[in-house]
């Protein structure tokens, strides 16, 4: 079904806003790169010899995990387009070496979201804003009877009282309820995060495409409530059933399988359906005619290399970034 590939595709390559939780206050760039990265830097600044004596060490590895990488240029100006998966164990890493060092090239790391720079209280007050009903009435009055069982279920197996979470709308419930999954099972270590932490350390320009208010209206506004009750629905499931859902995804990711990336997305149940192809509107095409119109404002200006860093199936499922900056003139070269 799209609602439960979309709601799937959400978390893992669409909105990095949905899984804000997962990356706590008190961490810090350097407490969340993978150690090997962390070791590889020690190394580095033990090294007395200057970058023109040192012989260049490879990055990453050449059998490594990772695709969904696109090059554009426009005379002296270089964008690196790389898809990402918003949500990883820490051994995904380091990622494939042409990856890893088109991220080494770049002078400026481009994401959807800075998440390092979040204002944490503003994001709760938003969420509180957006994801609560505010008219007096709670998520019972707006679900059926069976539904709001298997919700307290689940709720149970994190010890949450349904109480705490009753004035949540079905979308802040659903990304409430991914999120617990998600660090249950230690995936917390998005490629996005990844690069994020990285360019934290080694001192690069950070410039995000949207804000986090842009990212927290598409996941309150896009969806009818009809629609997020059926999506909630879906995400009613076991932990065990969710971590196949995300492994079946990262062995996509961990391949570059541009066209079994799609085949998640593939419905013939809800062709028609005018609530999903609204929100996959809202969540896929406004965004990314959005995001390459500022990608467009890079390739205009002074020499530099840009490395931007979005879900992959922003760079994949038509109409996508690339193929955009293709109808505008660019010619975008697929790299790996």
């Amino acid at each position: 079904m799209l609602k439960k590939n979309m709601l799937k595709s959400l978390a893992i390559f669409f909105l990095l806003m949905f899984l804000m939780a997962c990356t706590s206050e008190e961490e810090t760039p350097e407490e969340t790169v993978p150690e090997d990265v962390e070791q590889e830097e020690s190394v580095d600044e033990e090294n007395s010899e200057t970058e023109e004596e040192a012989e260049e060490e490879p990055v990453g590895r050449e059998d490594g995990p990772g695709g969904f990488l696109w090059k554009v240029e426009d005379e002296d100006t270089t964008v690196y387009l790389q898809g990402t998966i918003h949500v990883a164990p820490r051994d995904l890493y380091p990622l494939h070496t042409k990856v890893e060092q088109a991220y080494e090239e770049a002078d400026v790391v481009v994401p959807e979201i800075d998440m390092n720079n979040i204002d944490l209280g503003k994001a709760m007050e938003l969420y509180t804003e957006l994801g609560e009903y505010q008219d007096g009435t709670t998520i019972q009055d707006h679900i059926s009877p069976e539904l709001y069982s298997e919700l307290e279920a689940t709720l149970s197996n994190y010890n949450i009282d349904p109480n705490m979470v009753k004035t949540y709308k079905p979308w802040y419930l659903s990304n409430t309820i991914q999120q617990l999954m998600v660090q249950e099972l230690g995936y917390t270590y998005g490629v996005d995060q990844y690069f994020l932490n990285k360019a934290g350390l080694d001192g690069k320009e950070i410039v995000a495409l949207e804000t986090m208010e842009e990212q927290l209206d598409v996941l309150a506004n896009a969806a009818t409530e009809e629609y997020q009750v059926e999506m909630l629905e879906e995400m009613l499931v076991s932990t065990e059933t969710y971590q196949d859902d995300l492994d079946e995804m990262l062995d996509i990711y961990r391949e570059g399988d541009v066209e079994g990336l799609l085949g998640t997305m593939v419905t013939e149940s809800e062709e028609g359906d005018e609530d999903a192809e609204a929100y996959l509107t809202a969540l896929n095409d406004e965004r990314n005619y959005n995001m390459a119109d500022q990608i467009m404002t890079f390739l205009e200006e002074e020499e530099k290399t840009y490395f931007v860093i979005v879900g992959a199936l922003h760079l994949t499922l038509e109409p996508h970034i690339g193929s955009i900056l293709e109808e505008n003139g660019y010619e975008v070269e697929h790299v790996h």
